[in-house]
């Protein structure tokens, strides 16, 4: 099996425990399979897949000359789904429309760009997943999802690289580190 590789944002641990709280209160009328555990939420930037150790030196090359911007903060927006509302495939938090992460976006796609990896052809949707893979059975009407709104900010100061490692704890591990730059 091949190593994937995706770019992220990763999340501090008061943020983090906040949307732990969403996650078990979802998980009272949410039969998803999976629900990641607090210190494996971030949001992802860029899904890379299975990356060759030449595309993986590509891209530590361009990492180190790429500039990703100024650090800045996010807001949290609502808990949302992907798929079917009866049965979604994945549960998640939103964050606000922001145009520094939209930036910071780009410079990702720029640089992996660079390592020859392609842009997805769908939208970028920034989200933290609270739960993955519907379980069973159908909900009468669409689910009730909580009206939430993040008491804390997320500060994105850095982007990273993580390798995925299924089956262990930690399941992503940083591989690189881009601390973006401070006001």
């Amino acid at each position: 099996m091949s190593t994937h590789y995706f770019i992220g944002i990763g999340l501090g641990t008061s943020i983090q425990a906040a949307l732990a709280d969403w996650q078990d209160e979802l998980k009272a009328y949410v039969p998803m399979k999976q629900w990641p555990r607090p210190e494996e939420f971030h949001i992802t930037l860029q899904f890379l897949g299975a990356t060759s150790d030449q595309q993986l030196d590509q891209l530590t090359e361009a990492w180190q000359t790429q500039q990703f911007g100024k650090a800045f903060a996010l807001d949290a927006a609502g808990v949302d789904v992907f798929g079917s509302p009866k049965q979604p495939r994945v549960v998640w938090a939103g964050v606000k429309p922001h145009d520094p992460l939209q930036q910071l976006y780009q410079h990702v796609i720029t640089a992996t760009a660079k390592a020859g990896f392609e842009q997805e052809n769908r939208p970028y949707r920034p989200h933290i997943t609270l739960g993955k893979r519907w379980g069973s059975g159908n909900v009468e009407g669409p689910l009730p999802l909580p009206e939430k709104q993040l008491a804390k900010t997320i500060l994105v100061d850095k982007v990273t690289l993580y390798r995925i490692e299924p089956g262990k704890r930690p399941k992503y591990v940083p591989v690189l580190v881009k601390d973006l730059e401070k006001e």
